[in-house]
């Protein structure tokens, strides 16, 4: 029987609801990762002179400034400048490895609910308790089992993204080209010709990225297995991915604009009140990457319910 896609939305609430702890884990890997990657990028910034910024306030004209003295910098400092991309680099790829582990443990424990659940626990009272698996000892161990699964799916996914953003250029150069040679008319021909499909392919990709997460998580799988398995439950599935794909985005702008509101009325009510403004703008900002890190989680739970149905190992 044919998993639906409501039938996957719930699956997902009801695995997250069971495995809760993940929420917090989730959390705490995106910060170690962005705090990781945004460090990466400061050892050749440092060395080529850019603690100038933090002395001009990162003002236009010291930002200006710094630029312009870049090429006499780089002459000076060569060897010190090495050093730090190497240093950068090894920054970044930890970071990737902290992603790979937080994301290998999240998805292991999500699979793992979704094969011991009852097909159909989504239609029984209390069946969310049959999703629950979560440990920090299973959460562990899932993530160091799947940790270089994920560090390579990670570059893979990262090189497709950059030759979309290739294509994006084509696009952009097509268009400049059709304006200069045959008119305004080719250019929004060749814009709006190329844009369309341009457009369902990057929805194509968004579908195959999150859907290729728990296939890579699947018994005997990996970066490439898992992501030739995504494409075919989205090939096959296209309207049910699409659907979860658009009551989650719909969720997130709700939410979205509901923290947009409350933080505009602290900002009108505390606008003189400037460490009360500050301690509240960061408790909202705290809170709202919490409530971000439980829609990931439920999205990925629900389209692991999707995955692991449609996966040929899954069982039935």
């Amino acid at each position: 029987m044919q998993r639906t896609s409501i039938d996957c939305l719930r699956r997902g609430f009801h695995s997250t609801r069971a495995n809760w702890g993940l929420i917090p884990l989730k959390f705490l890997g995106d910060l170690l990762f962005a705090v990781l990657l945004i460090a990466s990028f400061l050892p050749p910034i440092l060395v080529l002179g850019g603690m100038a910024l933090f002395e001009g306030g990162w003002s236009e004209a010291a930002i200006e400034e710094w630029i312009l003295g870049l090429p006499d910098e780089l002459y000076v400092v060569l060897g010190p400048l090495l050093l730090a991309v190497l240093g950068s680099l090894v920054l970044g790829l930890l970071a990737v490895v902290v992603w790979g582990w937080f994301q290998g443990g999240l998805l292991g424990v999500l699979v793992s609910a979704e094969r011991q659940a009852h097909p159909r626990a989504q239609d029984q009272p209390g069946g969310w308790r049959w999703f629950r698996t979560f440990s920090l000892r299973d959460f562990s161990g899932w993530g160091g089992r799947y940790v270089w699964r994920f560090f390579w799916f990670f570059h893979l996914a990262l090189t497709v993204s950059l030759v979309f953003l290739l294509l994006l250029f084509l696009l952009v150069f097509g268009a400049v080209f059709g304006n200069e040679a045959w008119g305004p008319g080719a250019a929004v021909g060749i814009g709006c010709g190329g844009a369309l499909p341009l457009l369902f392919l990057v929805l194509v990709y968004a579908l195959w990225y999150t859907a290729a997460q728990p296939a890579v998580a699947l018994e005997g799988s990996g970066p490439v297995r898992g992501s030739k398995i995504a494409l075919r439950v989205v090939g096959r599935r296209l309207g049910a991915s699409f659907l979860i794909l658009l009551v989650v985005i719909a969720f997130s702008l709700v939410l979205g604009m509901g923290f947009t509101l409350v933080q505009t009325a602290f900002s009108l009510v505390l606008e003189e009140r400037f460490v009360a403004w500050v301690v509240t703008y960061v408790l909202l900002y705290l809170v709202q990457m919490a409530v971000s890190s439980a829609l990931s989680v439920y999205f990925l739970a629900a389209f692991g319910a999707l995955v692991v149905a449609e996966a040929p190992e899954a069982p039935r």
